[in-house]
């Protein structure tokens, strides 16, 4: 007969066992350890097992009763041959919410124009006109006059075209347009899935962070704080190119290549610039040197969906960005930043800047940043304020002209306690310092903490089902990035629609 297992014997073992993990929690770092941008791990401490202090999460029922499933093609979404890389675009229809302004309570609009919840773009105290030179040239549009630009810069939130994609295929259903927009050649992140990339040759990239190993002394990066040039293969001069293939993801408009523009200068060396499709040369030139900025740009064949521009030459110019655009509507750009707080602009040459949002016709601005501050969390953000300020006052003088809304910093969650997520407690300071700064310059903000819910509403997003943000709880998915270019869309239409109602008056 077998001796049966000593009872003080197990209780050793059990505490033993709760020692051991009790001495991993005290070494194990309290916000965890993150592998690479999707994988966070926590190990809980003592105070967590043991702590039912369950924070109340935001209700965004409001939301998700407004934005639910539909067929794509139902809301004019997509086009027929459309893929739904973001994943079942999430379509608001018409209702009202206590506490939220509903477009339909406040002016007449065609639903297929606008629809859902409008969090308000707002203005500096007794002004409401700081978007109306960007809707004076909105209106010319719509009246099938030329053509304007946005660009929409940001952090990570941003990246692979979330955000700016929804927000852009909405403008251009209603406005006309196509195309991604600008890209540089070369980029550290995902740009968009419509549209592929394809450098190929010794190229090198060059910001005002990351200035190369010949740390290239001057300032001119341009609008997308950045260029690309070709690296010389020993005495043979450079030879290189980048080709553009559309992809079957994305909203058709997005995949359309009607335009192609080229941005590029300063070169001290002659090259030929020739653009290709398939086996066929479509336009070739040679460039001089030159110190300044120049633009090539295409109208590009129907019959053809490739296209090769081919750099070579003695030297290579530098490459300010590519662009993909309609021939007339509306072209909005996406401009992700990763781990920047939008204090970079002032370090890049007033005069390139200037030279190319006149080209481009770029009316307006949208600066979305916050995210990479929060983690740094102090009780006064008045240096953050005046540092962001001083970004928005250089706008300003690069051209008086231009309109900018401040988009607020989104929710974001720490693992606290009882192994729950809650907003970070400096979230609204940062965003309160981020209006302040944009008031202060006299332009626009849009609160998107507030239309994401408020405090502790990013659980409130992960959770949702499908989920709507991603499970670092700092990142949207493609779902919730384009209900958050719809909001942001239903926010600058509604003040258009409104500016509309102004001028039509006696």
């Amino acid at each position: 007969m077998q001796k049966g297992i000593e009872p003080f014997k197990v209780f050793l073992f059990f505490l033993a066992l709760f020692s051991i993990l009790a001495f991993i929690s005290v070494l194990f770092p309290d916000d965890g350890i993150r592998i690479g941008r999707n994988i966070h791990l926590h190990f809980p401490g003592i105070d967590e097992l043991f702590s039912d202090d369950r924070p109340e999460y935001a209700d965004i029922s409001y939301l998700l009763d407004v934005y639910h499933d539909q067929e794509l093609t139902d809301a004019g979404q997509l086009e027929a041959g459309d893929s739904a890389v973001d994943a079942t675009v999430i379509v608001p229809v018409e209702d009202t919410t206590d506490g939220k302004l509903n477009i339909f309570d406040t002016m007449p609009a065609d639903e297929d124009m606008i629809r859902g919840l409008v969090f308000p773009v707002q203005y500096p105290p007794g002004d409401d006109t700081g978007l109306n030179r960007f809707y004076d040239e909105l209106a010319s549009v719509d009246n099938g006059r030329g053509s304007l630009r946005i660009i929409h810069y940001g952090d990570s939130q941003i990246e692979n075209n979330r955000i700016s994609s929804s927000f852009r295929n909405r403008l251009q259903i209603r406005f006309g347009g196509s195309g991604t927009g600008m890209f540089p050649v070369i980029s550290p992140v995902p740009h968009n899935a419509s549209v592929q990339v394809i450098p190929r040759g010794n190229w090198s990239r060059f910001t005002p962070r990351e200035r190369g190993p010949d740390n290239v002394g001057d300032n001119r990066f341009g609008l997308l704080l950045s260029w690309s040039s070709l690296n010389p293969d020993g005495d043979s001069g450079v030879d290189g190119s980048f080709t553009l293939r559309p992809t079957n993801l994305g909203y058709s408009r997005l995949r359309r290549m009607d335009e192609l523009t080229v941005f590029f200068g300063y070169n001290s060396e002659p090259f030929t610039m020739e653009l290709n499709s398939d086996t066929r040369t479509i336009d070739a030139e040679l460039y001089f040197p030159a110190d300044s900025l120049r633009i090539a740009r295409w109208t590009l064949p129907e019959s053809n969906s490739e296209f090769t521009v081919h750099i070579r030459g003695a030297g290579s110019p530098r490459i300010f960005s590519v662009s993909l655009d309609g021939h007339s509507g509306v072209a909005v750009d996406n401009v992700p930043m990763r781990g920047s707080s939008g204090l970079e602009f002032s370090a890049t040459d007033p005069e390139i800047m200037g030279k190319m949002l006149d080209t481009l016709n770029v009316r307006l601005l949208l600066l979305q940043f916050g995210v990479n501050v929060v983690p740094h969390v102090v009780e006064d953000y008045s240096y953050y304020e005046n540092s962001l300020y001083r970004q928005l006052e250089y706008f300003k003088r690069v051209d008086p002209d231009l309109n900018i809304i401040v988009v607020g910093v989104s929710d974001m969650s720490r693992r606290v306690p009882g192994g729950y997520y809650e907003s970070y407690p400096n979230i609204e300071l940062i965003r309160d310092a981020q209006r302040n700064a944009a008031f202060r310059a006299g332009f626009a903000f849009w609160d998107l903490y507030e239309a994401m819910g408020g405090n502790n509403s990013m659980p409130s997003w992960v959770q949702a089902e499908p989920p709507l943000a991603q499970t670092d709880y700092i990142h949207f998915t493609f779902r919730g990035s384009a209900l958050v270019g719809d909001l942001l869309y239903n926010s600058v239409l509604a003040g258009y629609e409104m500016y509309l109602k102004e001028r039509a008056r006696p």
